[in-house]
């Protein structure tokens, strides 16, 4: 079983192509191609943890999606997402889970917030803000990694590639020297302004 995190894939979002900066032509093309690429990463018993607006269509067409997309999808909900919608859609089996705001995770002494909104949590080594909903923009603190599709941390990654939990633990490694660093710092100058 593996683990995957992605947010704002935004399925049939018909001006998605006005405001970012995807390899598609048309709307539709783009859901088709994301479905695809999920669909060759993820097998049924992998766990992706989507961190919001999944699809913009209708309800019909939210349901198509998720009848289509492999794996056990845990959703949080997203500014675009509908609670009615995936309400619905959880009683009829399409989603593994459903949360109104976040949930949080522990992997390898890391704990991380999962919110759709970036979490200010403080700069504290080992504490991240997994998030989405910023698309192409860089996160504003180091201890919050977007894995948004449009993120930039990301960019290596061919788009609408899901990120796996090994990757976001690589990427929370390599931020965390500069976060311990600072975080005693402040510490030590907290201490001497006493």
């Amino acid at each position: 079983m593996k683990t995957f995190f992605t947010s704002d894939t935004h399925a049939w979002h018909k001006n998605i192509l006005n405001f970012e900066n995807r390899p598609y032509s048309s709307f539709e093309e783009m859901t088709k191609d994301m479905i695809r690429k999920w669909n060759k990463q993820v097998s049924d018993e992998d766990i992706v943890y989507h961190i919001g607006d999944l699809c913009l269509g209708n309800f019909d067409q939210t349901v198509d999606v998720l009848k289509q997309l492999k794996g056990k999808i845990i959703l949080i909900k997203g500014n675009h997402d509908h609670s009615k919608y995936y309400k619905k859609i959880v009683e009829m089996g399409l989603l593994h889970e459903y949360h109104e705001v976040g949930i949080t995770l522990k992997y390898k002494k890391h704990q991380m917030w999962l919110t759709h909104y970036p979490f200010e949590i403080g700069l504290r080594p080992r504490k991240w803000s997994i998030h989405g909903h910023i698309h192409g923009m860089e996160s504003t603190w180091d201890n919050q990694i977007n894995v948004g599709v449009d993120s930039p941390h990301f960019k290596h990654k061919p788009f609408g590639e899901l990120i796996t939990i090994e990757e976001l633990y690589e990427a929370m490694e390599k931020r965390l020297p500069s976060i311990e660093e600072r975080y005693t710092n402040q510490k030590w100058n907290r201490e001497e302004a006493k």
